[in-house]
């Protein structure tokens, strides 16, 4: 049943609607891979499978940052780290609209953490050798010369890095550190952000849309937690951590960084 479902996915994808104008097409084809991916969260391989379709049929749309990322996620779940790679960086080169700038943010986030990963076995190379971690990361440019070590995350800034102590062991230096994105801090680390539920955070109700004088459109909604929050955005606008990527025809697009979240436009 599973696999006849994402089979039914692949072809109505690669159908490409024809009757309907090029947006819509997109929408529904990007709706229809987002419904089956939130039913069937687990099946890794058929998602990036469905995704790689969607950049097929749709290689030029709007849309595509949020498909690339979707994929990304599938197949750094799966430990295919080179094509994450590859989806990412293309996703991060991208520009114009505001979804492919949430893209490049996206992009530099989980960049971010597979650069870490790096910085992390040239740590674990040196204490090899060493029998403890360095006050720094300046001497990793020499352990490490034939593979360049990141010394930076994606927006430029230098890792927050510091040797800590244990709790209990008294006077045992360079045993045990700490590295975290200036950005991400407690959310640097990749197999931790990816045991999140996909777009677990973003937790929202009550949407509706306006429209002011100027023309602009609005999606009201509330965020839920412990102080629920009324939100007003226009397509490309942040609050609360969450973007609102995309106000299209038929769907809505948020962004928390980390994931896409796709919904059904509001009737109003």
């Amino acid at each position: 049943m599973v696999g006849r479902q994402w089979l039914l996915l692949l072809l109505f994808i690669g159908m490409g609607l024809p009757s309907f104008g090029a947006t819509v097409a997109e929408e529904q084809a990007l709706w229809a891979l987002w419904a089956a991916a939130t039913n069937i969260p687990a099946q890794h391989e058929a998602g990036a499978r469905a995704c790689q379709q969607f950049q097929q049929t749709f290689p030029t749309n709007q849309l595509l940052s949020a498909s690339q990322g979707l994929a990304a996620w599938h197949y750094l779940r799966l430990g295919k780290t080179n094509e994450a790679l590859a989806l990412l960086n293309a996703a991060a080169s991208a520009a114009g609209t505001p979804v492919a700038q949430a893209g490049i943010e996206m992009s530099r986030r989980w960049l971010t953490r597979l650069d870490r990963e790096k910085v992390r076995s040239a740590l674990a190379d040196y204490y090899r050798h060493n029998l403890e971690y360095p006050v720094n990361l300046q001497p990793l440019k020499k352990t490490s010369p034939n593979s360049a070590v990141p010394l930076t995350d994606r927006w430029g800034a230098p890792w927050q890095y510091e040797l800590t102590a244990f709790k209990v062991i008294k006077g045992a230096r360079g045993q045990r550190y700490r590295l975290e994105s200036k950005q991400l801090r407690e959310s640097s680390d990749l197999a931790q952000a990816l045991a999140e539920p996909y777009a677990g955070r973003i937790q929202l109700q009550n949407l509706s849309i306006s429209t002011m004088g100027s023309g602009v459109r609005n999606v009201a909604f509330q965020l839920l937690g412990d102080k629920p929050e009324k939100v007003l955005l226009s397509e490309g606008g942040q609050a609360a951590g969450i973007t609102l990527a995309y106000l299209g025809a038929q769907i809505i697009i948020f962004s928390d960084g980390d994931h896409w979240l796709v919904l059904p436009r509001p009737v109003k």
